[in-house]
């Protein structure tokens, strides 16, 4: 409205040329810039790789150790038994520990001693201690356990008698019966145990006849064997006189004496004699009459004096 318009004329020849000149240097710029960029790129891509390779290296690093190899030896035949492991036994269960306050203790009701009638026999039998007499029977005491020995069916309570003489009628009244007591004597001695000794004294009117080799003798082969061929030659005959023979007998010191005779005469004194020939008593003489019961009172006699047993043998006894 009156103001003058006093801006200047504008210059269309140089417009051209400056906006020319802004245009280039806006697109150098950029593309410096893109170059840059790039080339940051390029050097990260660059270092990634080469930190890859540094960690991860292209090329495995083979070892230069070897392998191990394995290596088994065998022992023993190869077809031979497989070898199997024994079980392993199982544990014991554990010991259990009783309780002492559940224990309970409770005696047994208790039996009075009954009492015993007193002996009357000084000898005490002793049941099951050694084999018999020896030194105990010198403190008058018999030691058993077993069968004694048997002679006509006497004697078997003769426990633990070890030292036995058999005194034997040979008179001239036993010839016709001796091979009863022929067989009955070897019977006897053969059950005899090898422990015990034995000796026979047969008795007539002459002196007696003993078996070799005169005195007591162990129960073994090698004594009964020539005491056998003795037996099968004695012969009866004489009369009947037995006091020597029951002398020889009890000097001989046996636990036991076996007396048989089929009818005997003994002298008034032989009683009296018996007693001094065995004074302390410790031999036991068992008698026996054989098929006849002539002398039989004094038989009996005898045995009961001396804690022996009587047998009458008759006819129907023999085999």
């Amino acid at each position: 409205m009156g103001l003058s318009n006093t801006s200047e004329p504008t210059d269309t020849a140089s417009f051209p040329a400056k906006q020319i000149g802004r245009s280039a240097s806006t697109r150098l710029g950029g593309r410096v810039f893109l170059a840059a960029w790039l080339a940051s790129i390029l050097v990260h891509i660059t270092g990634l790789a080469g930190m890859f390779f540094l960690v991860f290296p292209f090329t495995a690093q083979e070892s230069d150790a070897e392998s191990a190899t394995p290596y088994v030896q065998l022992i023993g035949p190869v077809d031979g038994a497989a070898f199997v492991p024994t079980d392993v036994p199982e544990a014991s269960p554990p010991t259990l520990t009783p309780d002492a306050s559940r224990i309970h203790f409770e005696p047994r009701p208790f039996d009075p001693p009954v009492a015993l009638a007193p002996q009357t026999k000084p000898e005490l039998s002793i049941i099951g201690v050694g084999a018999g007499g020896g030194t105990a029977a010198d403190f008058g005491l018999r030691v058993g356990g077993e069968k004694g020995p048997e002679f006509f069916g006497v004697g078997q309570s003769a426990r633990g008698a070890r030292k036995i003489v058999y005194v034997v009628d040979r008179s001239g009244s036993m010839i016709d019966t001796f091979d009863y007591v022929r067989q009955e004597l070897k019977r006897s001695i053969s059950s005899l145990r090898r422990s015990q000794k034995f000796h026979v004294i047969f008795f007539n009117a002459r002196e007696p006849l003993e078996s070799p080799p005169k005195k007591l003798v162990s129960a073994i082969e090698a004594y009964t064997g020539p005491f056998f061929e003795f037996l099968d030659n004695v012969v009866p005959s004489g009369g009947t006189k037995p006091q020597a023979a029951l002398r020889r007998a009890l000097a001989l010191k046996p636990d036991l004496v076996y007396l048989l005779s089929d009818g005997i005469d003994f002298h008034p004194t032989l009683l009296d004699k018996l007693a001094d020939w065995n004074r302390d008593r410790r031999v036991r003489i068992f008698t026996i009459a054989y098929l006849d019961q002539a002398g039989r009172a004094i038989l009996e006699k005898i045995a009961r004096e001396y804690d022996g047993e009587f047998k009458f043998v008759s006819e129907h006894d023999l085999p």
